[in-house]
């Protein structure tokens, strides 16, 4: 066994998360803006989902001067869904590119009694039953990177004084093989060792940004340094499948073989017609009427949209190209995106 797995050997009967009595904090964060939409989204269809012991928290950056303020409705809908709202304080700058991603970071400090804690980013969407009893069971679980974009691991971890495991895995869609390196949109970790995780974490992020070793990708810092801090503490780990966390833009869906959970990153109109997801997100947003609004003003507003303005968007970024030469961006972009 790779020596940066050794230290944590797993003792089922000391952690007592080998039977149905496991409980879970499911943990996102929110905040104004895009994420106000797509975590009032997450949590609906977490609400649907989940089949479990579980808490639900959304957790809210401080101060508000940097990262806003939620609206009321978000919050009175969060208590009509029983959502536990808690905040935090993340003194980083959030000037520098990559940086509003380690909100997620801060996050996992929130408290909680449940046994084991499980960070979502805001723009994943639970898709179908899901129960975990059974599964997590390493101290820390997580899918592999989509892609292989880590870069400069030599560089990397002489920032905090470590040698690149030996180890390699396979990236999870274009099957590279590079280092041990998660995706941090869904990530499991035993709920007593989230505070040292999280001083890990915030360390090798600190390291790593200092040395100047991702100068050139810094909107993946957190995500290295998620991986780094993991090997430096020497957790044994199970990589989860795509079904944890299915990139959607990557592989089309398929709604006879749904994923627990899918990842939606950025808009790209070309996926929105399918017809699963625009029945999903529209029952939902039926579940609960308040969150319209704000679904319509993030990345899942196309499934609201009437189907014949979702073609235009569709055809305008098949054409985007020639169009920004006719017409220039501006009218391109509202082609291809319409009002928010």
């Amino acid at each position: 066994m790779d020596r940066y797995r050794s230290k944590y050997i797993f003792d089922i009967k000391m952690s007592g998360l080998n039977n149905n009595s496991t409980s879970y904090a499911f943990v996102f964060v929110c905040q104004q803006g895009d994420l106000e939409g797509l975590s009032l989204l997450l949590a609906a269809s977490l609400k649907r989902f989940l089949d479990c012991n579980y808490e639900i928290i959304a957790a809210v950056p401080l101060p508000e001067e940097k990262w806003g303020k939620l609206a009321p409705q978000t919050i009175a809908v969060f208590q009509e869904m029983g959502v536990r709202v808690e905040y935090f304080d993340n003194p980083i700058s959030r000037e520098k590119k990559g940086n509003p991603l380690t909100n997620k970071i801060y996050s996992l400090q929130i408290p909680t009694q449940m046994d084991k804690l499980i960070f979502l980013d805001s723009d994943l969407l639970c898709l179908q039953d899901f129960d975990p009893t059974g599964k997590f069971m390493s101290p820390f679980s997580a899918a592999p990177t989509f892609k292989a974009t880590g870069k400069n691991w030599d560089k990397i971890y002489q920032a905090v004084s470590a040698e690149v495991p030996s180890t390699r895995i396979k990236t999870l869609f274009s099957e590279e093989l590079q280092p041990p390196y998660f995706n941090s949109g869904l990530i499991a970790v035993d709920a007593n060792l989230a505070s040292e995780l999280t001083e890990m974490w915030l360390d090798s992020f600190d390291k790593i940004d200092r040395s100047g070793a991702m100068d050139s990708n810094l909107y993946f810092r957190e995500q290295v340094s998620l991986a780094v801090a993991v090997m430096r503490l020497q957790y044994q780990y199970d990589l989860l499948d795509e079904k944890y966390n299915y990139w959607v833009r990557y592989k089309p869906l398929d709604p006879h073989g749904l994923p627990y959970f899918l990842h939606h990153t950025w808009p790209h109109p070309p996926i929105y017609h399918q017809p699963y997801l625009r029945q999903l997100v529209r029952s939902l947003v039926d579940d609960y009427p308040t969150i319209e609004p704000f679904v319509k003003r993030c990345r899942w507003k196309y499934y609201l949209r009437p189907d014949w303005m979702v073609k235009i968007n569709q055809w305008a970024h098949q054409n985007r190209h020639s169009m920004k030469k006719r017409w220039g961006p501006d009218i391109t972009n509202w082609m291809i995106h319409g009002h928010s």
